[in-house]
């Protein structure tokens, strides 16, 4: 698999793809993607493994504007996408990564 960036919008498709690359990736048994597009629904948005030991799961494209996501490991830690140099303090002691489509 190519090595994308995440968020890929792929305005041909009109989804929004995005990819989890980094080692943790490889011994997570699930992620998930959740945002404040999906209000923040841990369980909605499952990640495909793929071969290469990525995950990747798209979404149709969303209307113009800003949205925070974050990756939901394992069902008990939430993690930014550090493919993502985009974020923003998440209130907490952590950081959102923002897309802006």
């Amino acid at each position: 698999m190519k090595v994308r960036e995440s968020p890929y919008i792929n305005r041909r498709k009109k989804t929004i793809e995005f990819y989890v690359h980094h080692l943790n990736a490889t011994s997570a048994a699930h992620i998930a993607l959740a945002g404040s597009f999906n209000h923040w629904a841990p369980d909605e948005l499952q990640m495909h493994p793929a071969k290469d030991g990525s995950w990747q799961v798209s979404i149709p494209m969303l209307p113009k504007g800003k949205y925070y996501y974050k990756f939901c490991i394992d069902d008990k830690m939430w993690m930014e996408d550090i493919e993502n140099r985009l974020r923003e303090p998440d209130g907490a002691t952590g950081w959102n990564s923002v897309l802006t489509v």
